[in-house]
């Protein structure tokens, strides 16, 4: 399944996200996170003073979406209107462009679009520009994300290759079952309970359903513009990051047209088999095993 928040543009974007200047002598901040069953990430957080707030943390957005029924409860006051870009399409929802946010003991000015959540288990999206200019550490052996100025100790970890689209972090992963191997570049999305889905265009491209031929299902999806998607679930052999082999992996080959900008998402349910270093500040990610990869099968190249 696709982020439910997946892009957002507004005019008033540059201008509504302000951020306290970084210290270089700063402690690195720790926020404890819970980890659902599908390995979202929820963190604990306010808007303008309102009650405590369930957050989803997802690196695919960039800005902050809040469920309408929280606009009195947040004091969110609609002043634009935004486009927002997901890969089912395009909407146009009311913008927030002035809001205080406060998780774990870090505070930031962000706009934020309304969107029509139900049964959604959060109350609001919180996309990566929060953590604008600092480094963020995704550490799911402690359960916690660490806020960094600077790079912590590297160690066991392996820098991957990273492109910035829509303001959005991509890496490359290499797809391989049996004599057939692609590499898509695929969004870092850890508001995507899904595995790895490829794009439409992509698959279609590739002729992905004449080569990965295991299917074990099918699955469907309603992307941020509220349209559903279809797509067949297929077991490959392996797929490899930074030098590393995830075995027997799903991925999700959409087989409805969709808006998607890119080849597809990599998704919490792939991402949780490593702890994660994001580097906001050049683009870079560091991925490192945790126990959950040994649990699960691996093998380094």
């Amino acid at each position: 399944m696709r982020s439910p928040f997946e892009i957002v543009s507004a005019l008033l974007f540059a201008l509504a996200v302000q951020f306290p200047s970084p210290s270089a002598t700063a402690k690195p901040i720790e926020i404890p996170f819970e980890e659902d069953k599908d390995h979202r990430i929820f963190v604990q957080g306010t808007i303008n003073d309102s009650r405590p707030l369930r957050l989803l943390f997802d690196t695919g957005a960039n800005e902050m979406a809040v469920n309408r029924a929280l606009k009195e409860d947040a004091s969110l006051v609609i002043d634009e209107v935004a486009e927002n870009t997901g890969s089912d399409g395009v909407s146009t929802l009311d913008y927030s462009s002035n809001n205080r946010v406060r998780v774990g003991g870090m505070e930031a000015r962000m706009g934020a679009v309304l969107v029509e959540y139900r049964n959604r288990p959060f109350d609001a999206v919180l996309g990566h520009r929060f953590f604008r200019d600092r480094i963020v550490e995704i550490d799911y052996d402690r359960s916690q994300l660490v806020v960094h100025e600077r790079l912590p100790d590297l160690a066991g970890y392996v820098k991957t290759k990273v492109k910035m689209i829509d303001d959005t972090p991509v890496i490359r992963l290499s797809l391989t079952d049996g004599k057939s191997t692609v590499r898509p570049w695929l969004f870092f999305d850890t508001g995507s309970n899904g595995s790895i889905d490829l794009s439409y265009d992509f698959s279609s491209r590739h002729k992905l359903k004449d080569k990965f031929t295991q299917v074990v299902g099918t699955s469907q999806y309603t992307g941020s513009a509220g349209n559903k998607i279809r797509a067949v679930d297929v077991r490959i052999q392996s797929a490899g990051v930074a030098g590393i082999d995830l075995k027997q992996p799903k991925i999700s080959m959409t087989i409805d047209e969709d808006a998607s900008n890119g080849d597809g998402i990599v998704g919490s349910d792939f991402i949780h088999h490593f702890n994660a270093i994001i580097d906001l500040k050049t683009g870079y990610i560091y991925l490192k095993p945790n126990h959950r990869l040994a649990e699960g099968g691996a093998a380094g190249q």
